[in-house]
């Protein structure tokens, strides 16, 4: 049975949520054919008869699993014939880290990059949900979130990613020499960031372009199905 992957998806069918693009790269890495399933915001609570509240949500046969982390340890342990999400228990606290530090620290410099340019393009349905929702969330509007101006908020979200460049300064890919779970997590919010701004959120000289390339090198289908390219891959 085909596995399907219901993910979120804006106007125009830009996709905007780094933990589908992270799900999209751990079904690549162990070889799994999906079918993938656009949805919008206000669509969530209805995906798979109802009571969803995140995308992705992944259904393999009669299992319904959503989180992208819930998705990757059961990827790993249905699918344990095929090539490890993690490399081991270390790889897995590893894989853990990074989710967990660009779902926090970075995540936020990221959200006041390109939450105003979802609002602008969440399908109309959404419009009014996208941006209470946001309200609530920030304490704040989308406007006084985002009142810096966008070279400011680009520069801190950057910064932010210091770490990674520390890393992968010496190694091809934050796993060493071949990419894991790790990997996908951190570029999952690059493409996230891709597509939702417009502006160049990455310079070509940023030390993380090479290793961003070598990232969207790896799965022809991601690639293509990513939508901005920073004049480049």
């Amino acid at each position: 049975m085909t596995i399907v992957l219901h993910e979120l998806a804006l106007d125009r069918g830009i996709l905007s949520s780094p933990y589908c693009w992270t799900v999209r790269f751990a079904l690549a890495h162990k070889g799994l054919d999906y079918r993938a399933v656009p949805t919008n915001f206000t669509g969530i609570p209805s995906i798979c008869g109802g009571g969803q509240k995140m995308v992705p949500v992944l259904e393999d046969g009669a299992k319904i699993v959503a989180d992208s982390w819930a998705i990757a340890e059961h990827l790993e342990a249905a699918y344990s014939d095929r090539p490890s999400l993690f490399g081991g228990t270390l790889g897995r606290n590893y894989a853990r880290f990074v989710l967990a530090t660009c779902g926090t620290h970075v995540a936020r410099a990221g959200v006041k990059v390109v939450v105003g340019e979802v609002y602008k393009s969440v399908q109309p349905q959404d419009r009014d949900y996208y941006r209470e929702s946001r309200t609530q969330r920030l304490g704040m509007s989308i406007e006084e979130f985002t009142a810096a101006p966008a070279a400011e908020r680009i520069a801190a979200l950057r910064a932010t990613l210091e770490p990674l460049r520390a890393v992968l300064k010496d190694q091809p890919f934050l796993s060493g020499a071949a990419p894991l779970y790790a990997d996908y997590v951190a570029a999952g919010f690059l493409l996230w960031w891709r597509a939702a701004s417009p502006e160049r959120v990455f310079e070509k000289d940023d030390p993380l372009m090479p290793w961003f390339e070598r990232m969207m090198a790896l799965y022809p289908r991601i690639a293509k199905d990513s939508t901005r390219s920073w004049d480049g891959p």
